[in-house]
């Protein structure tokens, strides 16, 4: 019955290994389709395998449960044939110094009972037996016998795990940009017309009088287009067996670096639009942190009645663009005012964007520190060409690699600065 005991440990293990093979393919599959994408080489590589370990755990599997099957269906007839035999106890074999050999499970199991439990050991000494040399010899055969396995033994089999995913966060957002108004750039620079000199209409003093006399004058501006290139070189080794795919991630983190700086140059035009407007309206924003809720919305009607006075009633600006600091300074505020004339609004910390009395939000990370400025996203003019940054490569076959780069044209221009105004001292 001892090996009958063995078999069925055996078969119980290798029942645990085949469902955390199942497992480890399950998970291996799962983050394919999680991710919505084929397998990568090396992913249907260990699919194999694990199917392949599966196939033999199976097999092997049932045949252990056929000998089981057959064991608990035959008869022990040992008592029989050895009934005037004397029981002795099992007794592992040992040659010399060298290891133990126990030749059952009896053997061990035995041994360790002896050891773990003293009552079992005076037993098996009998009434003439030295109990504590019984348990020493059968604590030594047991130290003998038992060789530990650990991870450094078996390298070959523990290869390290690859997680095919770039752990970092690849940013290509232009919230700026993306509230401009867009205008395609087929070349170095744009033209548009602007208009310098309006007609007058007057009230007739009488009969026969001149009204409004002024002319109509619309001039041609000009906005020029800046270029934003980069450029590398990767062998054929590194562009083929990477994985993740080591010339996909390079025109990422490249198109990363141009949506930073077309998104900063953008930036810098709204706050040069926004110099010199301060003027004298009241209720400006102080030290970044230290406003109350109150205080910001003094300051955003303050500068909203400070356009629609200076633009003669024609412009009330719709965006109120934000720093970084300033974002999540004013997110961070509240009120406890319970009627509100108009809604106060709402932000989203995760995306610096959202509305705010009225107004559209756009936070972006490149503005310089403490910038609040009330503007007109529609006055924000933003030329670039198509599809830009283009992606460009050129085979090297002489020595194996690809030279590749990114290339876009960029223009950004503010054409009426009067729709623009500071609300901090200190931007």
């Amino acid at each position: 019955m001892a090996q009958h005991g063995v078999t069925k440990m055996r078969m119980e293990r290798l029942a645990d290994e085949r469902e955390r093979t199942n497992e480890k393919l399950t998970d291996l599959l799962g983050l394919a389709e999680e991710e919505q994408r084929e397998l990568n080489d090396f992913e249907k590589e260990q699919a194999t395998k694990y199917r392949s370990q599966i196939t033999d755990l199976e097999d092997e599997i049932v045949l252990l449960a056929a000998d089981v099957e057959r064991v608990q269906n035959s008869r022990d007839v040992s008592e029989l044939v050895r009934e005037d035999t004397p029981k002795q106890p099992a007794t592992p074999k040992q040659s010399g110094d060298g290891p133990i050999v126990y030749r059952n499970y009896a053997e061990y199991a035995r041994d360790e009972l002896v050891v773990r439990y003293p009552q079992i050991a005076e037993v098996a000494a009998g009434a003439h037996g030295n109990v504590r040399d019984l348990r020493e010899a059968a604590k030594e055969r047991i130290q003998r016998a038992v060789e530990h396995t650990l991870t450094s033994d078996v390298a070959g089999l523990l290869p390290p795990q690859h997680i095919a995913q770039i752990m970092d966060i690849v940013d290509a957002k232009r919230p700026v940009v993306q509230s401009a108004r867009k205008l395609p750039l087929e070349r170095g620079s744009l033209t548009y017309p602007k208009i310098s000199g309006r007609p007058e209409v007057l009230q007739q003093s009488s009969e026969k009088t001149e009204g409004g006399t002024a002319d109509m004058n619309v001039d041609l501006a000009t906005m020029t287009a800046a270029t934003y290139i980069g450029g590398g070189n990767l062998s054929w080794q590194v562009i083929n067996w990477s994985s993740p795919d080591a010339l996909q991630l390079w025109f990422d983190l490249a198109a990363e670096a141009y949506a930073r700086q077309t998104e900063e140059a953008a930036c810098d035009a709204i706050e040069d639009a926004a110099i010199g407007t301060l003027g004298t309206a009241s209720n400006r924003l102080g030290t970044a942190g230290t406003e109350s809720f109150a205080q910001w919305r003094a300051a955003i009607i303050s500068g909203l009645g400070a356009i629609y006075s200076t633009t003669s009633g024609r412009a009330t600006s719709n965006t109120l663009y934000l720093s970084a600091d300033r974002f999540f300074s004013l997110a961070g505020l509240g009120t406890d005012q319970t009627l509100q004339i108009s809604a106060v609004g709402n932000l989203d910390v995760g995306s610096m964007t959202g509305t705010y009395a009225g107004l559209r939000v756009v936070g972006s990370y490149a503005f310089d520190t403490s910038v609040a400025i009330i503007g007109d996203s529609d006055a924000v003019l933003v030329g670039e060409t198509a599809g830009a940054p283009v992606q460009m490569r050129v085979v090297e076959p002489s020595i194996g690699g690809m030279e590749v780069g990114v290339i876009g044209a960029f223009a950004c221009k503010v054409f009426d600065t009067d729709r623009f105004l500071k609300l901090s001292t200190h931007a």
